[in-house]
């Protein structure tokens, strides 16, 4: 063929070797235990809707006994605590942001009249509660502030304006307002979900299996992590509401249901109202409520109102 080369023809030039290099090193192995807290962790967290919505709230409710216990005994250690409790449970949500994909910023105007309405009311009712039964629904005025150094003291408000306006509202909202209200929307859904938790408790499992109403779980698929994924964000039912707003109650004192009920109730509206935007809006107008009810302690020198 005239495009092959005969025997006299001179061969084109080879590519000259590269020069020697060291073999490539085996990538590092890292320690066994390096980041295997983290890796099981953020498998836990991926395995169901319902662990990286619960873990912050558990995270920061936990601190609280940690904390209480402390002011006893060491009050200065308070804005350390704090910050770690705020820092961990921040940590969680940024941490599985990308899980979360409800938890947003953006802000609509009516969480302005919503959040400063709600603390006025709140604060109405605790004081409504407190006149009709100081013996049941009074608490004493906390001191913790106040035994502090002036500079700790008023670093510590500081800080704790910055967990109750902006920290708190992101993962209550997100376990309130996002988990609970869209796991419970049915009650009889709820039921059935009750009952399949309870099957998976040790001892008390096995007696709720003998009993007649665990035949009703049988032909269900896991009832809440179902529901949370089929109830779109700020769909509200009567019972969800009633649900979710009854657990809201539950972390807070006797003297601040009634103020609860009302608060969970306009936050849900304005979740409803405002649910294109994701739990941006309810998050600013929780934010907002916290920071009236720091303004009014500061201002009145009633520090009840903050925990």
């Amino acid at each position: 063929m005239g495009d092959q080369p005969t025997p006299g023809d001179a061969l084109p030039d080879r590519p000259a070797d590269p020069p020697d290099q060291p073999p490539p090193a085996p990538p590092e192995t890292p320690p066994a235990n390096q980041g295997l807290f983290l890796r099981r962790l953020d498998a836990w967290m991926e395995e169901h809707p319902w662990h990286p919505r619960v873990a912050p709230f558990v995270v920061y409710v936990g601190f609280l006994a940690l904390i209480d216990s402390a002011r006893a005994s060491a009050p200065n250690s308070y804005p350390f605590l704090y910050a770690l409790q705020c820092g961990l449970t921040l940590w969680l949500l940024l941490r599985y942001r990308r899980l979360l994909p409800e938890l947003t910023l953006s802000f609509h105007w009516l969480a302005v009249p919503v959040g400063l309405g709600v603390a006025a009311v709140w604060v109405a009712l605790g004081y409504g509660m407190i006149a009709l039964s100081p013996k049941w629904f009074d608490s004493p005025q906390p001191k913790y502030f106040h035994d502090m150094p002036d500079a700790l003291r008023h670093g510590s408000l500081v800080l704790r304006l910055v967990g109750m306006a902006a920290i708190v509202p992101m993962f209550e909202e997100l376990f309130v307002r996002s988990l609970l209200l869209r796991s419970f929307n049915h009650w009889r859904r709820t039921g059935i979900g009750v009952l399949q938790v309870l099957q998976d408790l040790p001892v008390i499992g096995e007696w709720v299996l003998r009993t007649p109403v665990s035949a009703r779980t049988v032909n269900h698929p896991p009832i809440f992590g179902n529901e949370f994924r089929r109830v779109a964000l700020g769909q509200l039912s009567p019972f969800g509401v009633f649900a979710s707003t009854a657990i809201f109650a539950a972390h807070h004192i006797p003297r601040d249901w009634p103020g609860c009920v009302f608060c969970g109730v306009a936050y849900c509206l304005v979740l409803a109202a405002t649910r294109a935007r994701g739990l941006g809006p309810v998050i600013w107008a929780h934010g907002i409520t916290n920071a009236a009810l720091w303004v009014h302690a500061l201002m009145t020198d009633d520090f009840r109102f903050l925990g």
